[in-house]
């Protein structure tokens, strides 16, 4: 990819006013930029996201993305980074990065707990025991690993979303304060900026204490993960 963003861009870019002037190629390095940060807080090394290019079906339904756990890769549809909302693309990803967690975790390379949850991934996984969307669509959604992924990125799409509410309130109170420091006004921060930053001092240590995105999603709606 051309572009890479750091996280913190990555957070702003990801507003839908950003999000549609963006090329393709770029939003597929902000995808690499979530996921990176994402294995970053898990302790695994990040996967490489590629993308394949499959048009919707005469139903409209969408192919978003898959994990190739043979090549530990992440691949996303370009007909799905098209889209106008974000939110969709930011679950996508999030979802199959989870399917890489529960990989390492299968393997041995993350101590994931509870055991018996763990136990139920090494199971779906075996040979035989997955099920694809076009054998049996309920039991496909209702696999543990589907199931967990779902979640998992459902949970962690709507943390990463308050992650952007921080950093555009924050933005805001900092631009306010230089605003009024530049008026002649008293160069003290607002009642409001106090706020935004006792806000922040308790999330950076709730978030010192794991180091870890909260472990649990996708709400497809029409697109399909894999």
């Amino acid at each position: 990819m051309d572009v890479s963003y750091s996280y913190q861009d990555s957070l702003h870019l990801l507003n839908h006013s950003e999000w549609n002037k963006l090329s393709i190629q770029n939003k597929a390095s902000i995808m690499q930029s979530i996921e990176n940060e994402v294995a970053r807080r898990h302790g695994r090394p990040p996967c490489n996201v590629s993308l394949y290019s499959e048009a919707p079906d005469n139903q409209g339904r969408i192919s978003c993305g898959a994990y190739n756990s043979q090549r530990d890769s992440i691949e996303m549809n370009t007909y799905h980074l098209a889209e106008k909302s974000s939110d969709r693309c930011l679950n996508t990803i999030l979802h199959e990065g989870r399917h890489a967690y529960q990989n390492s975790a299968v393997k041995g390379n993350i101590d994931h707990h509870p055991p018996s949850e763990l136990k139920s991934w090494q199971n779906n996984m075996k040979p035989g025991n997955y099920i694809s969307p076009e054998q049996n669509i309920k039991g496909y959604y209702r696999q543990p690993i589907e199931a967990d992924a779902r979640e998992y990125a459902a949970i962690t799409t709507r943390q990463i979303q308050a992650e952007q509410k921080i950093q555009r309130y924050s933005n805001k109170g900092i631009q306010s304060f230089y605003d009024k420091s530049s008026s002649g006004q008293p160069n003290q921060p607002s009642e409001t900026n106090k706020g935004i930053q006792n806000f922040l001092d308790k999330k950076s240590s709730a978030d010192s204490g794991s180091g870890t995105i909260n472990d649990m999603g996708q709400a497809s709606g029409s697109g399909q993960n894999m």
